[in-house]
């Protein structure tokens, strides 16, 4: 149903935690480890019922965990972070690892680096403007 927005999206997963830059406007985002667990999920294709009914067959979990999921994903689209896309009918299970800081799934934002990363050290230089170049914003 979801993929990563590859067009403007670098994604990746590092020890449980989700990293998504936003090459086009610099700025980089950050998941709560079950938010990390359920964006791997959704870009890897599952559906997500199948993602509802995992998180709803935890132990603890809230009754409100439909309403959770759904702000999640909206926040994730409302960023382009991720865009329609296939879905296969895999099985969707969480590890106790993804619940180890509960059943919040947050999405945060960060600009402090959004400087650098417009900037392309490594293929923008120019004799007259030396180096870095900013990129153009479009």
């Amino acid at each position: 149903m979801y993929r990563i927005n590859d067009e403007k999206m670098f994604f990746d997963i590092a020890d449980g935690q989700a990293v998504v830059i936003n090459f086009v406007t610099g700025m980089y985002y950050g998941t709560s480890t079950l938010g990390s667990a359920v964006l791997d999920k959704l870009v890897n294709g599952a559906s997500v019922e199948k993602i509802l009914a995992a998180l709803n067959a935890a132990d603890g979990c809230p009754s409100d965990i439909s309403a959770k999921l759904d702000a999640f994903i909206k926040a994730l689209s409302d960023k382009e972070i991720i865009v329609s896309g296939d879905t296969d009918d895999q099985d969707v299970n969480f590890d106790k690892a993804a619940f180890a800081d509960g059943f919040d799934m947050t999405l945060d934002e960060f600009a402090e680096v959004q400087d650098l990363l417009l900037a392309d050290p490594i293929h923008d230089v120019d004799v007259e403007e030396g180096w870095p170049v900013k990129k153009d914003e479009d």
